[in-house]
């Protein structure tokens, strides 16, 4: 709005009055453009983040999410899988730990693993095999001296010291060495 367009409208104004409302439309103007630039770095930053974001739909394009959610699936079940083997493996070491097996491994083998871990009560059925063991099995847990039987009906240990009869090792070996005592 400009002085001589005012004064052209408003015959008869004074300098006093058209200073004031020449003032109060100044601080209106001034006002609305500061709304304006307020408004107009809102939508700069919108455009910033609204081209960021179809940036990072891009590396999206194309992707299956039917397939996505088939691996997801797919994976939980395999952790599932493996948490429960976990937990099988850490109960059924336990179990030949607490019956005071020698070699874990070695013992694992004489097992049925796979029918253990199909087991409904797991817990109790680890243990009844393995209490079958210990009675089949007792040399290979610390329950005691259990010595295996000798098929040549002897005691084991028999051979060695004075006095006794030689084993087919020891006969050989003094033949070959007769001087040397054994």
């Amino acid at each position: 709005m400009k002085r001589e367009e005012v004064k052209n409208k408003i015959p008869g104004i004074t300098d006093e009055q058209l200073d004031w409302l020449m003032g109060e439309n100044g601080r209106d103007v001034t006002a609305e453009k500061t709304k304006a630039a307020s408004l107009q770095t809102q939508v700069n930053e919108l455009t910033t983040q609204l081209n960021t974001a179809k940036d990072g739909l891009k590396a999206f394009e194309g992707v299956d999410v039917n397939d996505l959610k088939g691996q997801i699936t797919k994976l939980q079940g395999q952790l599932t899988d493996q948490a429960a083997g976990f937990a099988f493996d850490a109960a059924l070491d336990g179990a030949i730990r607490d019956a005071k097996g020698r070699d874990v491994k070695a013992i694992r083998s004489m097992l049925d693993l796979e029918k253990l871990k199909s087991s409904t009560n797991r817990d109790s059925d680890i243990k009844t095999a393995l209490d079958a063991l210990v009675k089949d099995k007792a040399w290979a847990f610390d329950v005691g001296t259990h010595y295996p039987t000798v098929p040549d009906g002897g005691t084991a240990g028999a051979g060695a010291g004075a006095g006794t009869v030689a084993d087919g090792v020891e006969a050989a070996f003094g033949m070959l060495n007769p001087g040397m005592k054994i």
